[in-house]
């Protein structure tokens, strides 16, 4: 989550949201952890330091409005919460796509290769999917020059003729830890994407406002 936005607004419950500060990412996750309050976090990433220092072990306990207590046996320690106004606050409902035009599932392995082809060519900052004669594939390109340096991996198939564009720092947001083992993957032609990862993580990343559809 802290890929999205290193600042958080927690809400009560078992679930956890997050909002990129251009909007244009959200995620939301199930989580072990049952919280009994809302509270916002500045930094998550050190905020899941602190909880390392216990061996994620800690009990979290909420007896002040200002902070929260992680607690062992032989330690303790005090994290200030956040002013919730200076953090980006995800929709109340987490929004489902109005339509399916293409739907493929994806490997951590063929996400990976993509991740490497993005570093390979560094300056290369879009990502489209394609859907052309039949098939769809996730193409690195730059596409306001057609004689930049491209690379493709197939995906799946198609009837229609599409191309639905992304940046590749979005796709840097993904989680992919061991526990994940590829996404499934839903766009639609409203401007949308939808990746959901096997252990269970939703993605919504919006596409580029030159995508294209067509209907064959």
């Amino acid at each position: 989550m802290s890929k999205i936005n290193r600042s958080i607004q927690f809400k009560e419950g078992n679930q956890l949201s997050s909002l990129s500060i251009q909007k244009n990412v959200l995620a939301k996750t199930p989580v072990e952890e049952t919280f009994p309050q809302d509270f916002a976090i500045y930094d998550l990433d050190e905020f899941l330091k602190v909880m390392s220092l216990t061996d994620n072990q800690g009990d979290l306990i909420f007896d002040n409005e200002a902070y929260v207590t992680v607690k062992t046996d032989r330690t303790q320690a005090k994290y200030f919460f956040a002013d919730p106004s200076i953090v980006q606050q995800p929709p109340a409902e987490f929004p489902k796509l109005p339509s399916i035009e293409c739907e493929f599932d994806l490997s951590i392995s063929d996400l990976n290769r993509i991740r490497t082809a993005l570093s390979i060519y560094g300056h290369l900052e879009d990502i489209a999917i394609v859907g052309k004669n039949g098939t769809v594939s996730i193409e690195i390109r730059d596409r306001e020059n057609a004689s930049s340096n491209t690379y493709s991996i197939g995906v799946g198939n198609t009837d229609a003729t599409f191309s639905f564009n992304l940046k590749s720092e979005n796709i840097f947001k993904l989680d992919y830890s061991n526990a994940n083992t590829g996404y499934n993957v839903r766009i639609s032609k409203s401007g949308a994407s939808q990746w959901v990862s096997s252990d269970g993580v939703v993605y919504l990343i919006a596409l580029e406002p030159d995508s294209t559809y067509e209907e064959n």
